[in-house]
């Protein structure tokens, strides 16, 4: 007799198989630093404009978000396995502080930055972002155009770290922008001032600007414990890659990997 409409049937349910490791694109092949994740492109954007529906002041401004937008996709996916990467190269010390850098102009590295710093910030971590970033589409011309405080006014003693920072009610974000002029700030005062005074947060998240570029990430990559890079699939080879390690001199050692941005 046939079985009943809706009757379950015997046999084994298919499971589906292990992720593979990423591989690195072809024009990275053979190149001695790991893949961290692929951020896959995302299809059927949806946009939040009515602000009833904004449950974050990141939602909404420009920056893809799917971290909020969409946490069940792919690319949220893909950033928790870029922070379980790191957790585990950062093999459970704590504080934890990143900074993410782009390979070349326009490589997506602060909508990696946003979107780990959020992806932490909804397992109730601790998160902050910094911004040091360059460009009229950065973080803080996104966000926050009008703070007044900033690393400036942390490293001068004029506000503390806690005060400097915006937080977002949303999520319980941490931002803090980029203000004012950074030429005079070391990485003896980022280290001390700044991330030393972020001992309570963790991850701290720091959005930077391509090696080699901009005075502030590099000394941020002085300070910090972890490095990333961000690349676009099929617009880096492997001279982009030497490039932005000998930009990083002496502190290309704590780069952990790469991370392909197909967003």
């Amino acid at each position: 007799a046939a079985p009943a409409q809706g009757a379950r049937r015997a046999g084994w349910r298919r499971l589906p198989g292990l992720a593979a490791e990423p591989d690195l694109p072809k024009g990275l092949a053979g190149a001695a630093v790991p893949l961290l994740a692929t951020i896959p492109g995302v299809r059927h954007r949806r946009w939040r404009r009515e602000r009833e529906d904004l449950d974050s002041v990141f939602q909404g401004k420009g920056p893809l978000v799917d971290v909020l937008d969409k946490p069940r996709s792919a690319f949220t996916r893909a950033i928790a396995q870029l922070r379980e990467a790191l957790d585990a190269a950062g093999d459970g010390a704590t504080p934890r502080r990143i900074l993410i850098a782009g390979v070349r102009p326009g490589s997506g590295a602060s909508t990696i930055a946003l979107n780990l710093a959020l992806d932490a910030a909804g397992l109730d971590r601790p998160a902050l972002l910094i911004d040091s970033g360059l460009g009229e589409a950065g973080l803080t011309a996104s966000f926050a155009p009008e703070a007044e405080a900033g690393l400036p006014e942390i490293v001068s003693g004029r506000v503390g770290l806690v005060r400097a920072a915006l937080q977002d009610e949303g999520t319980g974000l941490f931002f803090l922008p980029r203000t004012g002029p950074a030429a005079g700030i070391t990485a003896m005062q980022l280290s001390h001032d700044v991330l030393g005074a972020a001992r309570r947060f963790s991850p701290v998240v720091v959005d930077g600007a391509v090696p080699g570029t901009d005075g502030l990430t590099q000394r941020f990559a002085e300070a910090v414990d972890d490095i990333v890079l961000v690349l676009r699939e099929g617009q880096v080879g492997r001279d982009d890659l030497a490039e932005a390690m000998a930009a990083l001199g002496p502190f290309a050692a704590k780069l952990r990997g790469l991370v392909v941005n197909e967003a």
